[in-house]
């Protein structure tokens, strides 16, 4: 069998696997090229020798796959995007030994999310410079006032929403969690998802919202 059969037998196998997984749509996610690519990759290798390989014509493994994510920038960070399917298998492989990533680092917000913090008492609201830029209330960290400028940043539809979500947040104590839509600086809203967390102060009516928000197109 000549190489160029043995490639396209290959490739063959890969479509046929693909389409059991997702028939003629494209898989759920928010990058469904990126589940694709990995699911390819994946399944070549099933297919294909025993030995760690993750691309088999040109012997990428999974240990120089992970070194190839985590050459630049924050390993955690880049191999969180990877796809669950992905990530399992390289811990299976045993490539991420020693661990680069854990579930719980996973779960962490990266550097795309925000932070905030609202004073239930005073009514301020803290944020770092990404909050600031996804809000539209400027570049950089600082604080407002959470009633008359944080939520007139939100677009109309969506105050009265987010209000009460805080209000019930803050009488049950239960975590927050909301989508919104924030005016940009060209004139169009964007979605952003928010998860907060109340914590309480020394007094018992001392209570804070600490939490991260991201885009969430």
């Amino acid at each position: 069998m000549d190489r160029e059969h043995h490639l396209r037998r290959r490739a063959e196998q890969v479509r046929l696997l693909l389409e059991g997984l997702w028939g003629d749509g494209a898989p759920p996610g928010r990058d469904p090229r990126l589940t694709v690519l990995a699911d390819a990759l994946t399944g070549d290798d099933e297919n294909g020798r025993a030995g760690q390989v993750v691309v088999r014509g040109d012997d990428l493994t999974y240990r120089q796959l992970v070194e190839a994510v985590t050459g630049t920038g924050e390993p955690c960070s880049r191999l969180a995007r990877l796809p669950e399917p992905l990530l399992a298998h390289l811990r299976s492989s045993g490539a991420l030994d020693p661990p680069l990533i854990s579930r719980g680092m996973a779960a962490l917000p990266d550097e795309r999310a925000g932070a905030w913090e609202l004073d239930a008492a005073t009514g301020v609201l803290s944020f770092d410079s990404v909050t600031a830029r996804l809000l539209g209330v400027g570049a950089t960290e600082g604080w407002c006032d959470m009633e008359s400028v944080g939520l007139q940043a939100l677009h109309p539809d969506d105050q009265f929403h987010v209000a009460s979500a805080l209000e019930e947040a803050l009488t049950t104590r239960r975590p927050y969690q909301v989508r919104f839509r924030t005016r940009q600086p060209h004139g169009d809203y964007s979605w952003r998802a928010s998860r907060a967390r109340v914590l309480a102060g020394e007094r018992s009516d001392a209570l804070r919202l600490v939490g991260f928000v991201a885009a969430d197109e």
